[in-house]
């Protein structure tokens, strides 16, 4: 793990990342690329291993990503955020409790067998049984049983209304014969989506071959390749070579200028439903008391990180929902920036500065990030806002992985991470009920309110619009008091693109599945060897 060091608050980073650009460039130009197999390649930059392929199982945004090539769902959003069909053809609600699904007939999974109802309903009894341990198991509580009265034809039962039941069906469809295969499934998934698994090699690449029988049409291009490049500087690097054609979200606001003046790449960039919080282990001592939570909220100054690190591609939250989602209410509280009132809220919390001014601190704690650029650069400034009322954060960054596996086990008492897609609100249940604590759900800080419980249950068996929005609003206004998070920001999608690739939709949820109905362009031939070279 490595501590990052203290910058200040208003650094411009163009200069230190343009140095750290032009030392890797040396390096990629003495070593070259790892080449790829010959063939019409579509390749995308990550920045992290994908850390689960069974669609069952996963809960990270890169997982996500690489899956919904592999998979289908018999519903899903499209790029407006709508519901719309995908292996459903038609969805009939005879009554509020029942769901009907009629299947589009000739489906076939990658290994040539053709979809059934009886896969869809493999899949949800899967995922309910108790022994899979699937972090969705919590979206299916209301389903009392799935009926399959024809093979294009599934029909989900459920003990009670459900207006969150068409986001909690939303997970690709596996072969019923998974279940023979076990935890392997995982390693050779099988799906019906427009690519077929090919290969995976940890911190290098996913490989992704296209399925010329898929329904919706095959990919115009042979191969989706995802490379796993941890450092922002060569990502950079190679989408500027050549070696990448897109990368979305995974740079740092300061190089955009650079990418924009790049005469080789577009920039498509969308208001995005992606939430980034700070959140809190309420079991902590410390952080287990609101005066401090409401301390560390008014010593936040986002301004500057909104304006100087994120680059405006960000706007400030107060809720999980964006301004102009429809459950969102106004006049939830902001908590301006108030260094004398986070004092004065500390010391009532009983903890006085020993040495007013002074370099003692009243306490310290640790906030864990992972090792990505942005977020340590995010990470230390807040560390230097709250070391000006007294508090230490020590920076502990670490790969993805591991940080990501300490905040689901509970292991942290800061954190800071970004909800990806937030449709919707039913999202309050799996994040802040007290019966969702992991592994049930995501409920990570242990918060317990028995008010909060029944608005939420209450929430998800109203099926209109407009009462559910009222319960959610009393939601936003107790949480908006209580922290169980500091609201930060939500970030806008941006992609960097190479020109040759068309097609391409910036989805609000961050979802990249245009990219199988995008096209690539033949390169250029050139004899120059810096074109050339990979």
């Amino acid at each position: 793990m490595n501590e990052i060091p203290s910058i200040p608050q208003k650094r411009s980073f163009v200069r230190p990342l343009a140095a750290a650009l032009a030392a890797a460039w040396l390096f990629l130009a003495g070593c070259g690329s790892d080449p790829l197999p010959p063939g019409r390649n579509v390749i995308v930059g990550i920045e992290s291993n994908p850390t689960q392929f069974d669609p069952r199982l996963s809960q990270d945004a890169v997982s996500s990503q690489v899956q919904r090539f592999l998979f289908n769902r018999l519903i899903s959003r499209d790029e407006n955020d709508r519901i719309k069909l995908e292996l459903a053809e038609s969805w009939e609600r005879p009554s509020p409790t029942v769901h009907r699904f009629r299947l589009r007939r000739g489906v076939r999974f990658h290994d040539g067998t053709v979809l059934t109802s009886a896969d869809v309903k493999y899949t949800f009894d899967s995922i309910r049984d108790p022994a899979l341990a699937s972090p969705r198991a919590a979206g299916l509580r209301e389903l009392d049983r799935i009926e399959t009265p024809a093979p294009d034809e599934v029909v989900f039962y459920l003990k009670e209304p459900s207006a969150a039941f068409a986001e909690s069906i939303m997970v690709g469809i596996v072969p019923r014969n998974a279940k023979k295969t076990g935890a392997a499934f995982g390693e050779r998934p099988i799906g019906t989506g427009p690519f077929r698994f090919r290969r995976f090699e940890p911190d290098e690449r996913v490989e992704l071959d296209a399925f010329p029988e898929h329904f919706g049409g095959a990919p115009s291009y042979d191969r989706l390749v995802f490379r796993v490049l941890p450092e922002e500087t060569v990502r950079i690097l190679e989408l500027e070579s050549g070696g990448l054609h897109m990368i979305q979200n995974a740079f740092s606001p300061d190089i955009l200028p650079r990418l924009r003046k790049n005469p080789r790449l577009q920039i498509h960039r969308r208001a995005g439903t992606n939430f980034t919080y700070l959140g809190f282990n309420l079991a902590d001592p410390i952080l287990s008391r609101l005066k401090v939570r409401r301390a560390i909220a008014h010593t936040i100054d986002r301004g500057p990180i909104i304006r100087y690190i994120l680059k405006g591609l960000a706007t400030p939250a107060d809720s999980l929902l964006p301004r102009d989602h429809w459950a969102h209410t106004g006049g939830l509280p902001r908590y301006r920036h108030d260094p004398a009132l986070a004092r004065k809220l500390l010391d009532e919390a009983g903890f006085p500065d020993p040495d007013g001014p002074g370099p003692q601190v009243r306490f310290s704690l640790v906030f864990k990030t992972s090792q990505n650029e942005l977020r340590r650069r995010v990470a230390t400034v807040i560390s230097d806002q709250l070391r000006q009322v007294g508090i230490h954060l020590r920076v502990r960054a670490y790969e993805w992985g591991t940080f990501f596996g300490d905040i689901r086990s509970g292991n942290f008492q800061l954190y800071s991470l970004t909800w990806v897609g937030i449709s919707d609100p039913d999202i309050y249940r799996y994040i802040f009920h007290s019966r969702f604590f992991p592994p049930a759900g995501a409920n990570r800080g242990r918060y317990r309110n028995e008010k909060i419980d029944s608005l939420l249950d209450a929430a998800r068996r109203v099926p209109e619009t407009a009462p559910r929005a009222v319960l959610y609003h009393e939601v936003q206004r107790i949480l908006g008091a209580e922290l169980p998070y500091v609201n930060l920001w939500h970030v806008v999608n941006v992609a960097a693109i190479d020109r040759r690739l068309t097609g391409y939709r910036v989805y609000p949820n961050e979802d990249l599945i245009s990219l199988a109905g995008a096209s690539l362009a033949p390169a250029m031939k050139s004899s120059s060897p810096e074109k050339s070279r990979r």
